[in-house]
C-alpha cells in the first residue's frame, strides 16, 4: 500500500475544496451566457452575481465593487496600472512606492509603470522583512506619491503587514492604495473597509477555488474612496461584462467554485485557523531543533499557515527534490518564479547572500494538515538534511 503525499504547499495553490468541485460539477449544465436574456441567460447571471455576494461578503465589501478577473496576477496588473493612469489623468507626481518583498505580479507593473517615467521608491525593511511605518511617514512628508502598493501578507515569508496603518498615512497625503491579499484571504479576516485601500486583490485558488479566477476589489463612494478609483478606466475592453471594467464572456464554472469557495473560508478557514496555526508552531518547533537552523521573516505577525526555513550548508532545491522522493511537497518560494536560476529576491532583499537565500525553504500548511503529517514531515526533513550536510557544503557566491 502507497504512502499518502503530504502536501505542504498550500501558499502556491490549495486542493480544490470538495464543495466548490461539487457546486461546478452541478453548474456544468448551466451553458447560458449570463448576458442573454432568455432563461438560460438569466439562470447563468443569478449564479454570477450569487457568487459576487459571496466574495463580497468575505471582503466586508459591496458586490457592485467586486469585478472578477483571472486571478491575482490579473488584478495586481490591472490595479497597479490603471491607478498609476487615473494619477496622470488627476495632474499627480509620477511617483509610486511599495516594498522590494512583493510578489512578481506586482513587481513587473511597477518596472514597466519606471518605462513609462514613474519614479519607483521601495520602502526599507529589516532582516525579518518587517516595514516600519515611520519610514513612510517621512517619505510621504518629504516627497509627493501618486500611489502606494503594499502586500497584506508576504508570499515567501508569510509576513502580516500593517496595511491599515500605512493606507491611512498614505490617503492623508493624497495617495491611493493598492493592496495585494492574494496570500490573506482565507487566513485572516480582510475588510476593505477597515483597510482603507482603493483596490485589493484575491485569487480563488489560494483558498480551495478552482484556478483560473480572481477578484479585484474597487472602491465605491460608500468605501470612502471620495470617488477617486471610480475613475478606473476599463480593464478590458469589447463588451460591457463585469458593468463594463472587464469585457469578456463571465467564467460561470470558476466563478460558481470562487463563491462557495469564499463561503467556505469564512466559515471554516478562519475559524480553524488558531488550530492551524498551533500545527504550524509544532512543525517550526521541530524544525528549529535541527542544528543551524533558523526561521525567515517575522515570528510573531505572519500568517498561521507559512514557516520558512533556512538550513545552513543546505541547498533549498537538493532538499526538496529529497523530500519529494519522500512523498511530502513544499517549495524554495514563489511557484510563478520556479526554475528561475536567482536566488529568493525576497531573501536577498532581508541582506542574506545568494548562497543564504538558496538555503530556504518554505512550508505552507493547509485545513486538511494533520499531526501525523508533521511527525512525518519531521523525521524526513532531519533525515535528508543531515544526508545532504554530510556531502559537504557548495560553492560560496
Amino acid at each position: 500500500m502507497n504512502t499518502p503525499r503530504i502536501y505542504l504547499d498550500h501558499s502556491a495553490t490549495t486542493p480544490l475544496h470538495p464543495q466548490a468541485a461539487q457546486a461546478m460539477a452541478d453548474s456544468l449544465c448551466n451553458y447560458g451566457n449570463p448576458s442573454s436574456l432568455h432563461a438560460e441567460g438569466r439562470l447563468a447571471r443569478q449564479a454570477v452575481e450569487s457568487a459576487r455576494h459571496k466574495v463580497s461578503q468575505l471582503l466586508g465589501a459591496s458586490p457592485a465593487d467586486v469585478f472578477f478577473t483571472s486571478g491575482g496576477t490579473e488584478s495586481n496588473n490591472t490595479a497597479l496600472l490603471a491607478l498609476a493612469e487615473s494619477a496622470v489623468r488627476r495632474g499627480r507626481p509620477l511617483h509610486v512606492v511599495s516594498t522590494p518583498l512583493e510578489h512578481p505580479s506586482v513587481q513587473k507593473p511597477l518596472a514597466r509603470l519606471r518605462e513609462r517615467g514613474f519614479r519607483v521608491t521601495l520602502l526599507p525593511v529589516d532582516a525579518h522583512g518587517r516595514l516600519d511605518p515611520d519610514s513612510l511617514r517621512r517619505l510621504l512628508d518629504e516627497d509627493p506619491v501618486a500611489l502606494v502598493s503594499l502586500s497584506l501578507v508576504n508570499h515567501e515569508l508569510g509576513n502580516l503587514y500593517p496595511v491599515a496603518e500605512l493606507a491611512q498615512l498614505s490617503r492623508q497625503h493624497g495617495a491611493l492604495v493598492h493592496c495585494d491579499a492574494v496570500q490573506a484571504a482565507g487566513k485572516f479576516p480582510v475588510d476593505v473597509r477597515a483597510l482603507g485601500v482603493d483596490t485589493l486583490s484575491i485569487s480563488a485558488h489560494k483558498l480551495y477555488g478552482p484556478k483560473g479566477i480572481g477578484a479585484l476589489y474597487v472602491a465605491g463612494p460608500a468605501a470612502g474612496s471620495c470617488g477617486l478609483s471610480l475613475e478606473l478606466s476599463s480593464f478590458v475592453v469589447g463588451g460591457e461584462q463585469e458593468r463594463g471594467r472587464r469585457a469578456g464572456t463571465e467564467n460561470v464554472l470558476g466563478i460558481v467554485g470562487f463563491g462557495v469557495a469564499a463561503e467556505l473560508a469564512g466559515t471554516e478557514l478562519l475559524p480553524g485557523a488558531a488550530e492551524l496555526c498551533a500545527r504550524r508552531d509544532r512543525l517550526e518547533a521541530g524544525l528549529l531543533a535541527l542544528p543551524d537552523t533558523e526561521v525567515n521573516g517575522d515570528r510573531n505577525d505572519r500568517s498561521p499557515t507559512v514557516c520558512n526555513v533556512r538550513f545552513a550548508e543546505v541547498d533549498g532545491e537538493l532538499l526538496l527534490a529529497s523530500l519529494d522522493l519522500d512523498g511530502i511537497a513544499v517549495s524554495t518560494g514563489a511557484a510563478c518564479s520556479s526554475g528561475s536560476s536567482e536566488a529568493s529576491p525576497v531573501l536577498r532583499a532581508l541582506g542574506q547572500s545568494k548562497t543564504q537565500a538558496r538555503e530556504a525553504i518554505r512550508f505552507s500548511l493547509g485545513r486538511t494538515t494533520s499531526d501525523a503529517d508533521i511527525d512525518r514531515t519531521l523525521a524526513c526533513v532531519a533525515q535528508s538534511v543531515a544526508r545532504i550536510r554530510a556531502l559537504g557544503p557548495g560553492p560560496k557566491l
